[in-house]
């Protein structure tokens, strides 16, 4: 397969011919070596092709036709004459190669590369580097392609006249929202260069240094443009190395929401404006997220409204703490309240006494204690409070529940208040499914729940129903009625048709549904 191509940079034509077989030589001009550090093997790539040679300078006409074998010195090079335009052109025979090999290198070199490449007559294809960018900064010999939410771990990030490589190139990350990546262009910076012989590395100097520095400038000029932004107080500390006056960040942050046990991470809401009566609420856990959680709920008395808002005289919206805005003047005007504490009461005003199980209490009132980093305080009535056990905050049994006397709160409801607050699934290679142990978790969490506002034989019952319609109650044929009387000494099972059982029976009686 003939190809022929002037090379751009022998354009002057070769002054000796010896000077092209000597491994070495070259006739890169002083300016380019300079700024583009053209390296590697050169011509010699072609040793052991059949290639002509044809170049015209000022000093010398001629054209070489070297066999295979002459690159070893088996054979000798005739030296012609030869008429042409001035410059060097050279051709090489390649063997035809049906699965396109050539074409596709020649097409991936040609890629990214700043002069126009042509092929058996045709222009190759070629793409700008930086296609894609957010924005363009163009620097000091380079262009500086600044992406939004693309990650340079996707590919190659710099383009050094055509040759691509990998390089870590600094990135800019805002507080979930974007981040901002750079590419880098070559065009003529003359003191970055590569590592020879591969070139696929960038040799560590003051040219590097410099180049990471004109990144992270061109990353927060183009943030700078953008409508707001949501970067960190020290990413912000240091925007302003780079430009004056660089504002803040957007005075936004989520709504507070509980975060259950469960939540392995957890998805923050959208961010909103925060108004005058905006506050951060700090929860340390999912016990005490849950217990602040129902506090807000006990506030509303039933009404519909928003889970962060607490309604009253002083109403309070509650927000997520977002501890990289730290330092921000906005974020630090703003009441971070903790839970500092609780209160159980009676009716005389005396503390509530342990009773006979200490993880169980029921108090006439229930007062959560609040502070914050100013040295004020907020204390919230509620109906329920989840506390950490003795010995786990994770274990259903050793959870310390305090529920009023007059609460409104189900036994349902209470055994969702506390899977929220306690169940938090393992993913080790020998534990359950998720369902078979959120279904555990259930079981437990309902034997308390009934316990506390029933009796231990309401708890025994609610479990065995819940363990019935789970893995009993599917088997029983459609029309028919189970009746079982079972105890230690005895055991009755019946199956009868669901027209003969007296509808007093139903609640001793499990019935499947049509």
């Amino acid at each position: 397969m003939p190809a022929s191509s002037p090379l751009p940079t022998m354009a002057r034509g070769i002054a000796d011919p010896a000077d092209l077989v000597s491994l070495g030589q070259s006739d890169w001009s002083e300016a380019c070596s300079a700024r583009e550090d053209p390296a590697g093997i050169g011509f010699f790539s072609l040793a052991g092709l059949d290639t002509v040679v044809r170049s015209v300078s000022a000093h010398a006409a001629f054209s070489l036709a070297i066999a295979g074998d002459a690159w070893t010195g088996e054979a000798d090079i005739a030296v012609l004459p030869w008429e042409g335009p001035r410059g060097t052109s050279i051709a090489f025979h390649v063997p035809p190669q049906r699965d396109g090999t050539l074409e596709r290198c020649l097409e991936s070199a040609a890629w990214h590369f700043p002069l126009p490449v042509t092929f058996n007559g045709e222009e190759l294809k070629r793409v700008d580097f930086l296609a894609g960018a957010h924005k363009i900064v163009e620097r000091e010999g380079y262009r500086l392609g600044v992406y939004r939410n693309r990650s340079s771990s996707a590919g190659d990030t710099v383009n050094f006249h055509g040759v691509t490589l990998r390089h870590v190139l600094p990135q800019v990350k805002e507080i979930h929202h974007a981040q901002w990546s750079v590419h880098v262009d070559v065009v003529d910076a003359r003191d970055l260069v590569l590592v020879l012989p591969a070139r696929k590395e960038i040799y560590h100097n003051a040219a590097l240094t410099r180049l990471k520095t004109l990144c992270r400038e061109a990353i927060y000029q183009t943030i700078l443009a953008e409508p707001f932004h949501r970067l960190s107080h020290a990413s912000w500390l240091e925007a302003n190395l780079f430009c004056d006056a660089f504002p803040e960040a957007i005075a936004q942050l989520p709504t507070w929401t509980p975060s259950l046990a469960r939540d392995s991470y957890g998805d923050l809401p959208g961010f909103t404006a925060i108004g005058a009566d905006a506050a951060l609420y700090d929860d340390t856990d999912a016990l005490d997220s849950v217990t602040f959680g129902r506090a807000l709920a006990f506030k509303r008395n039933g009404h519909a409204g928003e889970v962060h808002r607490l309604d009253g005289p002083a109403p309070l919206t509650f927000y997520d703490p977002i501890k990289q805005f730290i330092g921000y003047s906005w974020y630090d005007r703003l009441k971070c309240y903790v839970r500092t504490g609780e209160r159980f009461w009676e009716a005389h005003g005396g503390d509530t006494a342990l009773g006979r199980d200490p993880s169980t209490l029921r108090p006439e009132t229930i007062t959560l204690e609040l502070s914050d980093q100013f040295g004020g305080g907020l204390d919230l009535p509620t109906d329920l409070a989840l506390l950490e056990g003795d010995d786990s905050w994770t274990d259903v049994d050793t959870v310390r529940i305090a529920l009023t006397k007059r609460s409104r709160l189900d036994p349902g409801d209470l055994t969702d208040f506390i899977i929220d607050a306690v169940f938090s699934p393992s993913d080790d290679f020998d534990a359950d499914s998720y369902d078979t142990q959120e279904t555990r978790v259930r079981y437990e969490a309902a034997a308390r729940a009934y316990a506390m506002l029933e009796d231990d034989d309401a708890a025994t019952l609610a479990v065995i129903r819940m363990v019935f319609a789970d893995r009993i109650a599917w088997c029983i044929p459609a029309g028919r009625t189970l009746r079982l009387s079972w105890s230690m000494s005895r055991k009755e099972m019946s199956l009868l048709p669901e027209s003969d059982v007296p509808t007093t029976e139903t609640s001793a009686i499990g019935a499947a549904s049509a």
